[in-house]
């Protein structure tokens, strides 16, 4: 499945949350870095740099010999969360090298990861080079929206502009869901839920005000005592099981539709290519220390 993530304005923190979701993922995922702003994930994880230039742009260069989807996988990191199931795939580093790489190309290859989930960080809505081809191909767009009062009524008042910007037909496309960014201030979630159920956007869940456990997917990574029983992670177990089940829903629903009277011919069926290949670079986790990693941030 391909899942997307995006924001419509701010940063409410949409890179922490795919990646927590990835980290936490009940299935094989990566963490796809689209976002054309440009990408950090690496340098959270590699702050040496040891595992040198790695991603999609690396990737579209090897597919000049190789096919996309093995170039794509040849790039990805294994997450040091001591599962071996989820990964890292660095995008651009600049909004010029995203604007470069063909989008289109890459979100086909994404879907023939028969065996992996793939979470990609799409950035904010409306920015420059932003990936729309992988919007448009996905089994469900993920809007994260900051809980505080400019950020909801901008998100109420743009709900239809943002479904066309994803490319979805209209109210009745359950293609859109919403999880909302808690704030130390922030609404209920019940009141949220209610405002946007009367315009067909339902809220799927809250990701914690918890900037310490935040702070090691966007800074640097060292995690402390407390960080696989963080609010965040604890959280982000029970909204991935949300999230891949009505990304699933969708994709088996649209997939029935696309099937048509008579099968194609054999040569015709798109290929879909199974990941059995030899493992990717591993992050070495580093050693937690009492009070690293868990001070509150913020």
């Amino acid at each position: 499945m391909l899942i997307t993530f995006t924001s419509l304005r701010g940063s409410p923190g949409t890179s922490a949350a795919t990646l927590a979701l990835t980290w936490a993922w009940p299935r094989h995922a990566v963490a796809a870095e689209c976002d054309p702003s440009g990408g950090q994930a690496l340098a959270v994880f590699d702050p040496s740099g040891s595992l040198g230039h790695r991603g999609m742009f690396e990737a579209m260069l090897a597919a000049r010999t190789i096919p996309l989807p093995q170039a794509l996988w040849q790039q990805t990191i294994t997450l040091p969360d001591g599962t071996g199931r989820h990964f890292l795939l660095p995008g651009p580093q600049t909004t010029r090298t995203a604007e470069s790489l063909q989008w289109q190309r890459l979100a086909l290859a994404f879907r023939t990861w028969e065996s992996v989930d793939v979470l990609a960080d799409c950035g904010r809505l409306r920015s420059r080079g932003m990936p729309h081809a992988v919007l448009g191909n996905a089994d469900l767009t993920v809007l994260v929206v900051r809980n505080d009062r400019h950020s909801l009524r901008a998100l109420s008042s743009s709900v239809d502009l943002v479904r066309e910007e994803i490319g979805l037909l209209g109210t009745a496309d359950d293609g859109l869901v919403v999880v909302v960014a808690a704030t130390p201030a922030g609404f209920p979630l019940k009141e949220v839920e209610r405002q946007f159920a009367k315009l067909g956007l339902p809220v799927v869940g809250e990701m914690p005000w918890d900037p310490s456990a935040a702070t090691q997917f966007t800074d640097t990574f060292r995690p402390g005592k407390r960080f696989e029983t963080s609010s965040l992670l604890e959280t982000s177990r029970k909204l991935g099981f949300e999230i891949g089940k009505r990304a699933f829903t969708r994709s088996r629903r649209l997939r029935g539709r696309a099937i048509p009277e008579q099968a194609p011919a054999r040569q015709e069926r798109p290929r879909r290519e199974l990941v059995r290949r030899p493992p990717p670079p591993s992050i070495p986790r580093p050693a937690a220390s009492a009070g690293e990693g868990d001070r509150h941030v913020g």
